[in-house]
């Protein structure tokens, strides 16, 4: 009997291997790849997350270097004397109120406001149509406006500003 309990637990562990063996072939041939180290693995995982930390830092570094950049020119716009470089965003902001002003207001109660004094002093009167503002163009600067207003507080606020 202790023949046979060798050959068989010699068949069984040649099976296994020859069944692992097998198996690792398979994989390499479906996959394309040779399974891993575990110890490479865990080197190529911390140096993916070295380079994951640099390219964080990176982006961090020109973050910073663009928003420096940034309060120069806004110290520059500051310190400047002329008043169209210190007023532009008043003036602009200006600019949006009369847009909007001109569309929701005017532009709607105006043709009706000369048809009711025309015939009030008895006349027929026909007022034609007012021109359009470009809606999409004026949201645009608008958002952009508070946009810059929003930053202007903050800044304030933090005690970055005048």
């Amino acid at each position: 009997m202790g023949f046979f309990d060798q050959l068989l637990a010699g068949g069984v562990q040649g099976l296994a291997q020859g069944l692992g063996t097998f198996a690792k072939d398979l994989r390499t041939a479906i996959t394309g790849e040779a399974p891993i180290d575990p110890n490479k693995r865990a080197e190529l995982l911390v140096q993916i997350q070295a380079l994951e930390a640099a390219s964080l830092q990176a982006a961090a570094d020109y973050d910073r270097t663009q928003m420096e950049g940034q309060v120069a020119v806004q110290k520059l716009e500051a310190a400047s004397a002329d008043p169209f470089v210190t007023r532009w965003r008043p003036s602009v902001g200006w600019v949006c109120v009369a847009g909007l002003f001109y569309t929701f207001i005017l532009k709607p109660l105006l043709p009706w406001v000369f048809q009711v004094g025309a015939l009030a002093i008895g006349q027929k009167s026909v007022v034609p149509l007012l021109p359009e503002v470009p809606m999409g163009d004026l949201i645009v600067l608008l958002t952009g406006m508070l946009g810059l207003g929003t930053m202007r507080s903050v800044e304030k606020i933090k005690g970055v500003g005048k």
